[in-house]
């Protein structure tokens, strides 16, 4: 039986990847000591699995597509894909009717229509040593021409303006859940969001997997740096807010941590005598 279970975010949270650096060695030896320690370590990522690659030996279980998908180590994914029929609507909607954009995560990949396509070139672009496309491969990006109809766990949003977003929200299938992202992601004036069927969340799949690893959620804890951890925040115990997150996060924090270049993941563990 595990002590407790912590969840962690990947991006803005174990890896600094919006400034082109991956995981620190001081944050791999936390990682180490907490398993140590008789934690259970866990991923709670907006990542689709195959994003997720880095990760899959070094932790023991995986949220991933904002709750999309759960899996314990070694065992077979949990899936909640988007009924194909809402995807058809969403689709129309949102690429032909309201000139938002998409990026759809499957298993392991994700389908971005051109603007996402290249709002995801932007975070490529922060590794110089690297080709562009191989980088997006390696972040499983593909453009949306290339889906082939495989389930779809989760899909990013985005809209030319607030206003266009509440016409969305006003409009979708109330088979779907929509959480608005735009505090931590927003960009050159657009909005942004993450689509999945209703009830699926990061804080819905870790009530999940703590309960499938024989836990309770009363010795949980959250580590996140967006909006799209503000589920998994208020489902564990303790929820921290990293120092680079948005004020609105923080906001519904337990504990703010210092900011991820300052090894504000490690800290914060420290200060929860985890390790």
């Amino acid at each position: 039986m595990y002590k407790g279970f912590l969840f962690f975010d990947i991006d803005g949270t174990l890896e600094d990847s919006y400034r082109g650096k991956g995981i620190t060695e001081i944050t791999l030896q936390a990682l180490q000591k907490a398993k140590e320690n008789g934690y259970a370590c866990l991923i709670s990522s907006g990542r689709s699995l195959g994003g997720l690659r880095n990760y899959i030996d070094l932790m023991d279980g995986f949220v991933f597509s904002d709750g999309g998908g759960i899996m314990i180590k070694g065992e077979e994914p949990i899936l909640t894909p988007i009924l194909p029929e809402l995807l058809d609507e969403l689709k129309e909607m949102v690429l032909d009717q309201l000139d938002g954009g998409m990026l759809m995560a499957t298993l392991y990949k994700a389908f971005a229509d051109p603007h996402e396509y290249r709002g995801m070139a932007e975070i490529a672009s922060r590794y110089p040593d690297q080709d562009l496309e191989n980088v997006l491969r390696n972040f499983g990006v593909y453009h949306l021409e290339e889906y082939n109809g495989e389930d779809v766990l989760e899909i990013d949003v985005s809209f030319p303006s607030e206003e266009v977003e509440q016409e969305f929200i006003r409009r979708k299938n109330p088979q779907l859940d929509y959480v608005s992202t735009s505090a931590s992601y927003g960009r050159a004036g657009r909005t942004s969001g993450e689509v999945t069927m209703r009830g699926i969340t990061k804080g819905n799949g870790a009530i999940r997997l703590v309960e499938r690893l024989g836990g309770t959620m009363e010795n949980t804890y959250a580590f996140g740096d967006s909006m799209n951890d503000a589920s998994v925040l208020q489902a564990c115990r303790y929820g921290v807010a990293m120092g680079n997150s948005c004020e609105e996060l923080k906001a519904l924090a337990d504990y703010v941590a210092e900011d991820i270049a300052d090894e504000g993941l490690a800290k914060a563990m420290e200060h929860f005598g985890i390790i």
